[in-house]
């Protein structure tokens, strides 16, 4: 009965959302003047690699737990044929050996996992996966008598059992037991898909191939120096105003150069998960992947459908934005890796890690002293790891299974301002972890990923509010509110593009068809170009972009960072409009973890998921944004016109004034030569 895996994870150059539907450049003094003395602390000397051996102090001790793990097995089988009451289930589930092999298996999960991201070409990170996967799998295949022991009961008797007041703190993780149209799997095919779940591993596979074995091609800079297209490097040029267009568009298309020779392996790893996916939706009798996935995070298919809906009916704002971006840039031509560039002068900062860390924690104390405290203890832990390495898979994703630790957070830092953002929604994860992992049991303190994007995302508003507020010149607003929109762009058009080649892929297989690299190239190129619009050219060698994108093994998983993007803004519209209460109220969401469907969560903070006006309101604020945006740009454009023209105006004074200056000393030179020619001729 033990919870699958739940990574977190974010590829830093897709990342996130928009901001609150209140004014963007005021935080109400309701919201923020609850928070104490925390506010204005300085942290220093944070540490910037993982200590994994506060997990495990080397193979040996990991090797003791997975022993301990196969000793404590025969306990599982003990409850067999006993689990037809309330007495024996509630037995089953606090048994203390029971727990104590949730336990290790937590552990060790997260110590493969971290081994895994920092260098998964490491003998010790293969030899620790393989010996985690085969002791998670002797567990899984004893406890599949569990789940078809229960439910061959009537569904009254199980209802019965379950509505007993000691099972209520297990309530919502027993739910599958009393659904009518639960399908449970026999005690045989339990093991067989026990058996799958290790067997088949595309995901481990695609991280190797694409982070590691794939050589990073090398380039020259327009200065003749050398470099190697790394995903840091490549972030940095995109962002740097010292290159131009072509040098940009080159060092893109070096981008899809390099994955394009491997399009039918990246399309044979992405097929095999997918097929894995699927066949594990039949067996369960499910119509398809996404119902099952749908079911599985308790999530009304409403959700998924409308969001793709909102994401086509504001196509037309985006591309008005985007024909605004290309005509202030000044180009030609605009593709993809020109909209990385501000159309203002400002340029990002280079900042230290301890500077973004405590510049992000700055935006983000309207959450109150209880928030920060849990920030702070999770930040200046070992468990972040900072920078990118050549052995390091990139993305940031944050990580807590259990709760005996305090989370663990992945971070590629670039050293520009524009990275705090993936700084505070990873953060974000952490402190919705801990403070769930503190306040719910071990069945329940595992948010899913619904409701975790709701708390990565807010920590983004208002930390985009609190830059935008803050900026010291024009420039420098419009250049954050330019930010705020592409991380808009990036949470709901990008994610829901993202969710549509997903769907077509798992649709083409359930069909009865194989995945083609060319057919996915095309798919992916017109879904870029409807997406982005005329103003955007998009190449038909573009068309490989999709397999750099590791969410695509994650099952439908990021649409709900498109549909994280609206309730996060409603919660920080309550907690600027409102005050204290409503931010009680977040607090009071991130501390009930997993106990109960995302849209009753939700509702904790006050949010309606399924509500019309959550989406009319999401749109009319994204509508105005652009508004203002072109208005601030146009503006801009403006008075620098007039400075140009005032200047120019000047220099042309300053010029008359120096003819002027220059005829007069050669008009007195020419005198003198003359006075002197005369006094000359007449000593003579």
């Amino acid at each position: 009965m033990r919870s699958k895996k739940r990574m977190l994870a974010l590829m830093t150059g897709a990342v996130l959302l928009i901001q609150c539907f209140v004014p963007y450049y005021q935080v109400s003094a309701a919201a923020a003047g609850e928070t104490g003395e925390l506010k204005d602390k300085v942290l220093t000397d944070l540490p910037e690699h993982w200590n994994l051996t506060e997990l495990y102090a080397d193979e040996a001790a990991f090797e003791a737990d997975m022993k301990r793990v196969e000793e404590l097995i025969p306990a599982i089988e003990a409850y067999r044929g006993t689990l037809n009451s309330a007495e024996g289930i509630l037995k089953e589930l606090e048994d203390p050996e029971l727990l104590e092999i949730k336990a290790i298996l937590n552990k060790a999960e997260m110590y493969s996992s971290f081994l895994n991201t920092l260098d998964p070409t490491d003998p010790l990170s293969a030899g620790v996966a393989g010996r985690f996967n085969e002791a998670e799998q002797k567990v899984s295949l004893a406890e599949a008598f569990i789940e078809p022991e229960i439910m061959e009961m009537p569904l009254e008797k199980r209802q019965e059992i379950f509505s007993d007041e000691r099972l209520a703190p297990y309530a919502y993780s027993m739910k599958q037991y009393t659904d009518p149209d639960h399908v449970a799997l026999s005690e045989e095919a339990g093991m067989v898909e026990a058996l799958l779940e290790t067997a088949i591993n595309n995901e481990s596979t695609y991280n190797v191939f694409d982070s590691v074995e794939i050589p990073r091609p090398s380039f020259t800079y327009p200065d003749g120096t050398e470099g190697s297209l790394t995903d840091d490097v490549f972030s940095q040029i995109m962002q740097s105003k010292d290159f131009d267009h072509e040098f940009r568009k080159e060092i893109f298309n070096l981008r899809n150069a390099m994955r394009q020779p491997y399009a039918n392996t990246y399309a044979s790893l992405l097929e095999g998960e997918m097929r894995k996916n699927l066949a594990e939706a039949q067996i369960r009798g499910y119509s398809s992947t996404l119902e099952a996935a749908l079911e599985g995070a308790d999530v009304e298919p409403e959700i998924y459908e409308r969001i793709i809906e909102f994401s086509h009916s504001i196509l037309p704002e985006i591309h008005k934005y985007y024909k605004a971006r290309k005509e202030a840039l000044g180009l030609d031509e605009m593709m993809i890796c020109d909209l990385y560039q501000s159309v203002t002068d400002y340029v990002p900062k280079e900042v230290t890690y301890e500077e973004a860390v405590n510049t992000g924690r700055e935006g983000i104390t309207v959450w109150g002293d209880e928030y920060l405290e849990t920030f702070d203890r999770i930040i200046e832990s070992p468990h972040v790891d900072v920078y990118p390495s050549p052995t390091k898979t990139g993305g940031a994703f944050e990580e807590l299974i259990g709760n005996e630790t305090l989370p663990f957070v992945c971070l590629d830092f670039t050293g520009l301002e524009t990275f705090i953002t993936t700084i505070v929604h990873e953060m974000g994860h952490a402190v919705y972890s801990e403070l769930s992992a503190e306040n719910q049991n071990e069945y329940n303190n595992y948010p899913g990923i619904f409701t975790q994007e709701v708390a990565s995302t807010a920590n983004e508003l208002m930390f985009h509010k609190d830059r935008i507020q803050k900026a010291a010149t024009g420039e420098e607003k419009i250049f954050w509110m330019d930010q705020e929109i592409d991380l808009f762009l990036g949470t709901i058009l990008r994610q829901c593009m993202y969710s549509e080649f997903e769907d077509y892929c798992y649709k083409t297989l359930e069909s009865g068809n194989c995945l083609n690299s060319d057919d996915m190239a095309e798919k992916w190129v017109e879904l870029v170009r409807e997406y982005y619009g005329d103003s955007v050219t998009v190449y038909e060698d573009f068309g490989i972009d999709w397999a750099r994108i590791p969410h695509m093994y994650y099952n439908y998983y990021v649409y709900q960072y498109a549909t994280s993007l609206t309730y996060a803004a409603s919660i920080c519209a309550l907690a600027d409009e409102k005050g204290q209460e409503e931010i009680d109220a977040y607090l009071d969401f991130l501390k009930a973890g997993n106990t109960a469907a995302p849209s009753e969560l939700l509702g904790i903070a006050g949010v309606d998921p399924l509500s019309d006006e959550t989406y009319e309101e999401a749109a009319k604020f994204i509508s105005e944004l652009i508004d203002e945006y072109v208005k601030e740009v146009k503006q801009a454009a403006s008075e620098k016109t007039e400075d140009t023209n005032a200047a120019d105006s000047a220099a042309d004074i300053n010029e008359g004034k120096m003819d002027e200056g220059i005829e007069q000393m050669i008009a007195e030179l020419y005198q003198y030569a003359v006075d002197l020619l005369g006094k000359i001729l007449t000593v003579k």
